[in-house]
């Protein structure tokens, strides 16, 4: 930290500054013999020693910082050829960094002013350096501690800031109101109009805390866990702590101890109002009973279903597995103790654990509102024989599956008169299972049109089981059929070539 004693140069008619060479190629200032160059420095180390002399300035602190003895408190520092750099150094550039010994300064324009002091009047130069001295004396007083004692400081306000504080007490029905605000529930609501102008006030109430990026409460104390990127105001004596990932900062006060946001709230204002959504959805939802009772018996029915619920998954998977054979028939649909079981297993149910219809409502997501007008037909199929029908359904499935299943000679897709039984179908997607990934479509086809071309033969692909397995078939047509059994789901097109899909690992 500092400025490497290698790169310092004292002169005694400037005692307040120190020189330095700045380019990674500049290793020493040979010469400061310029008319223009002296004349300039000499005003910069009077403007500095009126300053010191007025102002009771913590020099050692400075000092400390920067590396350097003496008077010394401000660095200027000189490119090749012995001129001047027009621009002065932030004080950024040396905090918690040990820079190289070899060479000059970096030459990077975020730890430069853009201010050229080659053209300012004297009052504009003054002025522009005692805010540079500004900057750095503040920069040496964030460099007494750590970064990452700062970033817990800041991380702490920010944790003790009131609208912090109220979204962390009321994260629940923070949460419940973004969550209801979406929910399909809404629609099925009575009173659309009492709906609508909550939703109107939804707007409203939530904008001093949507402010929050979520990954700024996945912990206490923390912030995000992004990398921050903090910056210095001398003026207001605050530190800004900033995420670009979430394009998000916080203002920290150092005299005050606390932490500034982006935007700031009337806090009590909020408290009233969010407490004041959460009573008025559940006056709402207390007009609904109707609805509330639905949601409670699909609760119960899956509670119900619970004991077989291993015994419907398989008949589940049975159902799909015979769909996948017949192509749309939808078989799962077509037995109602299938259907409920998919649905509600589909579906977040929790028991109402809260007084408030709000939270608990927020939490149920439906895999599709058109559950609720099931309820009269699922009924008659919720009884104490429950357990025995789940297995007799198991086992009709498998019957109908072994049913469904293809045999050797089944014919599996057609194209022009030309017909691909099942066998064949293996065969094809064996060559796709070996090769399918390593050689584009058109080389599967030459094999299995069984063309002795020099490509084949240098990859020795006629020797293989496949050539010619499809020799009376126009190399058009099994383009084709690559095109077919993609759609049907056994391939899947990759960028080069094809793979089988899971439905043709199952099959096979």
């Amino acid at each position: 930290m500092g400025l490497p004693e290698s790169m310092t140069y004292k002169n005694d008619r400037y005692p307040y500054i120190i020189l330095t060479p700045i380019g990674n190629m500049n290793k020493q200032i040979r010469s400061i013999g310029h008319k223009f160059e002296r004349g300039l420095l000499s005003r910069i180390n009077e403007v500095i020693a009126e300053q010191v002399k007025c102002r009771d300035l913590p020099l050692d602190r400075l000092q400390r910082y920067l590396s350097v003895e003496g008077n010394t408190v401000l660095p200027v520092s000189f490119i090749k050829d012995d001129t001047l750099n027009p621009y002065l150094i932030r004080p950024e550039l040396f905090l918690w960094t040990e820079l190289s010994r070899e060479g000059g300064l970096p030459f990077d324009k975020r730890f430069l002013y853009d201010t050229d002091i080659t053209l300012l009047s004297s009052e504009k130069l003054e002025q522009h350096l005692i805010q540079v001295l500004n900057d750095h004396l503040f920069v040496a007083e964030i460099a007494e501690y750590s970064r990452s004692y700062w970033l817990d400081k800041i991380a702490s306000s920010f944790d003790k800031h009131p609208l912090v504080q109220l979204t962390q007490s009321k994260r629940d029905v923070v949460e419940a109101v973004e969550q209801m605000n979406q929910s399909a529930l809404l629609s099925q609501l009575k009173y659309p109009e009492d709906v609508a102008r909550w939703r109107d006030r939804v707007t409203i109430v939530m904008r001093p805390f949507r402010t929050f990026p979520k990954q700024w409460f996945t912990g206490r104390m923390e912030m995000c866990r992004h990398e921050k990127q903090l910056q210095f105001y001398s003026i207001e004596r605050t530190v800004g702590c900033r995420c670009d990932c979430c394009d998000y900062t916080v203002y920290y006060h150092l005299d005050s101890d606390q932490v500034s946001l982006q935007e700031e709230y009337h806090v009590e204002r909020a408290h009233k109002r969010i407490e004041t959504i959460e009573r008025q959805f559940n006056e709402i939802a207390l007009q609904n009973k109707g609805l509330t009772r639905q949601i409670q018996e699909l609760i119960n029915m899956k509670g119900k279903l619970r004991p077989v619920q291993h015994t419907l998954d398989a008949a589940l998977s049975v159902a799909r597995q015979i769909e996948r054979y017949q192509g749309d028939a939808a078989v799962a649909d077509a037995y109602p103790l299938l259907e409920m079981h998919h649905n509600l297993s589909s579906s977040a149910l929790p028991q109402r654990g809260s007084e408030s219809l709000l939270l608990w409502l927020s939490r149920v997501e439906l895999s599709d509102v058109s559950l609720l007008k099931r309820l009269f037909a699922w009924r008659n199929h919720i009884d104490d024989q429950v357990n025995a029908k789940a297995v007799a359904l198991l086992h009709q499935l498998q019957v109908q599956l072994d049913e469904a299943e293809y045999t050797e000679e089944d014919i599996i897709i057609t194209i022009k008169e030309h017909e691909l039984n099942y066998s064949d179908v293996q065969q094809v997607l064996d060559l796709v299972h070996y090769y399918g990934t390593e050689h584009p479509a058109h080389t599967l086809v030459q094999v299995l049109a069984g063309k002795s071309t020099n490509k084949l033969r240098r990859l020795k692909l006629h020797e293989t089981r496949w050539f010619g397995l499809l020799d009376e078939w126009p190399p058009k047509h099994i383009q084709r059929l690559f095109n077919q059994l993609e759609k049907q789901g056994w391939l899947m097109k990759q960028r080069k070539g094809y793979s089988i899909s899971d439905f043709a690992e199952e099959v096979m």
